[in-house]
């Protein structure tokens, strides 16, 4: 794609709160659907600071908060040193001393020689803030009934912000995986381990029509999960191919039509069962969380930390289809149950007798 756009409509462009989509918001969607790793991105596509900033506040970075500043300079000053020192690397001047850290999100997305480090230092600023974010979480004396209960805040929060807006959502639905689920869930597949489990607190949103599905997505993109916060390899579009996503959604035609992008390994699931699912890391703030004794954790690791979450995805006709059939969740439970039983006592089916 080579800095293409696609003009809306004019009631799509008030939706949205843009007058049309860029090749950048095509590549975001489609990483974010497909479940990829931004490190294996060559580019970005930000145009302007305020995208930048736009960007940054999704992440929970106040980009008029010194605080919030300075943290991110801290990063890109451990990201520049483990090029430097780990990888023999020689960062360019301008990169070591951005004016301000927006200035590698837009040396990242404009050609030129300085394209290609500004996105190394980028990725590498990307791994570290995860690793530093899991040190925070690990020392930080918080429950998950906190930090959950921030999340689904959060998310309602910015799901209300829609309705309001007049997105078409006809239902909004949040749950939390019980004790008994994950313990179900790692009995029966023989390559989990609880580390493995990715998202305990699921959002299921589901829209009046299917186009709404990646208009929500593209709102959710732009003020909740950030792009690059996919957990890759556990996105799954079972739904319908890329192709008619976007052209129903903004009335874009991709280059060529994709086809659908399944789950990596979930044998319970039906093969009929549809849906739009993605695993985010959800940036979570927890500044406010630390008493006097422990705020020197925010000051080496920041205030941030992130928080697995599976957001799926409907339109109302599939999500009925899937309920009143075979791949309702009921019979995916069941699956699940058998196999459980199977490994555990070898040899009985579910609901043999003694």
């Amino acid at each position: 794609m080579g800095g293409k756009s696609y003009s809306l409509d004019q009631s799509l462009a008030s939706l949205l709160g843009v007058t049309e989509i860029s090749d950048g918001d095509v590549l975001e969607l489609r990483h974010i659907i497909e479940g990829g790793s931004i490190v294996d991105w060559p580019r970005l596509y930000f145009t302007s600071s305020g995208q930048v900033d736009e960007f940054l506040r999704s992440c929970e970075y106040d980009p008029e908060n010194r605080l919030h500043v300075e943290r991110l300079s801290d990063i890109h000053r451990g990201a520049v040193e483990y090029m430097r020192a780990a990888l023999g690397i020689d960062v360019p001047a301008d990169l070591v001393r951005p004016q301000k850290p927006q200035d590698i999100f837009l040396a990242a997305s404009v050609p030129g020689p300085q394209r290609s480090p500004a996105c190394m230092i980028l990725k590498v600023m990307h791994v570290i803030h995860h690793l530093e974010a899991r040190e925070l979480l690990y020392h930080l004396p918080v429950s998950e009934r906190q930090l959950f209960s921030r999340v689904e805040k959060r998310v309602s929060a910015t799901v209300a912000d829609m309705q309001e807006l007049g997105f078409p959502i006809d239902n909004y639905q949040a749950s939390q995986k019980t004790k008994d689920s994950l313990i179900t869930k790692l009995l029966s597949k023989r390559k989990d381990t609880a580390a493995q489990v990715f998202p305990r607190i699921r959002f299921r949103i589901i829209t009046s029509q299917r186009k709404g599905i990646l208009q929500v997505m593209f709102y959710l993109k732009r003020h909740l999960l950030p792009f690059p916060y996919v957990i890759p390899g556990e996105s799954a579009n079972t739904l319908a191919s890329e192709h008619c996503l976007f052209q129903e959604a903004f009335g874009i035609d991709l280059p060529q039509a994709e086809g659908l992008t399944w789950p990596v390994s979930n044998p319970f699931s039906h093969r009929n069962f549809r849906v739009v699912s993605i695993v985010v890391d959800v940036p979570v703030r927890v500044d406010d969380l630390a008493d006097a004794s422990h705020r020197w954790l925010l000051s080496k690791f920041g205030h941030v930390v992130f928080i697995p979450t599976e957001f799926q995805v409907f339109d109302k006709a599939t999500y009925f289809l899937n309920e009143s059939g075979p791949a309702a969740h009921e019979h995916y439970k069941s699956r699940q149950i058998r196999e459980v039983i199977g490994r555990l006592y070898p040899g009985r089916a579910a609901g043999d007798g003694e």
